[in-house]
């Protein structure tokens, strides 16, 4: 059951990322404003943010095979396969996101901090940082968990099988 319900998280990530991305297009307002359109697709290519998006869900899938082993391998490799497949789709829902919370002007100064030394520093770094960072919460995580199952022990309530 727990390897069916995973499978359904798996494929509802991927749903979200891909199949629905043209009803969502239509229904989510894309900017009307052209000029806009090209500030917020050349922040995307500039920081690459979409392929780090995808890169986040990639590194998460070896860490959901080892926790549903009753899905197959096939399941995951197609996963990551139409993850890069249907990246544009991903894109496609992002930029309505952008459009929201950035004007126009903002998106040109956020280009103008992107083109600016540190700002490519912060490019370069950031996959580093991010890798390091989710690192650094599982672990953390794991220090937590394990701190509550103690507690609870000493509480007297069963934690695990």
């Amino acid at each position: 059951m727990r390897a069916i319900r995973c499978a359904g998280v798996a494929a509802t990530l991927l749903i979200g990322i891909g199949v629905p991305a043209r009803a969502q297009s239509a229904s989510q307002p894309q900017p009307q404003d052209s000029a806009k359109l090209v500030l917020i697709h050349q922040l995307l290519t500039m920081t690459h943010s979409v392929d780090m998006a995808i890169s986040t869900i990639e590194s998460g899938i070896a860490g959901q095979r080892a926790a549903n082993p009753r899905i197959p391998a096939a399941f995951w490799d197609r996963f990551l396969a139409e993850t890069q497949n249907r990246r544009g789709e991903f894109e496609a829902l992002v930029v309505p996101v952008y459009d929201r919370h950035f004007s126009s002007d903002e998106l040109r100064q956020l280009i103008a901090f992107y083109q600016s030394p540190i700002g490519q520093k912060m490019i370069t770094e950031s996959p580093a940082v991010m890798q390091e960072s989710m690192e650094a919460g599982r672990q953390w995580g794991m220090k937590v968990g394990t701190s509550i199952a103690a507690q609870l022990k000493n509480e007297g309530v069963q934690v695990g099988p």
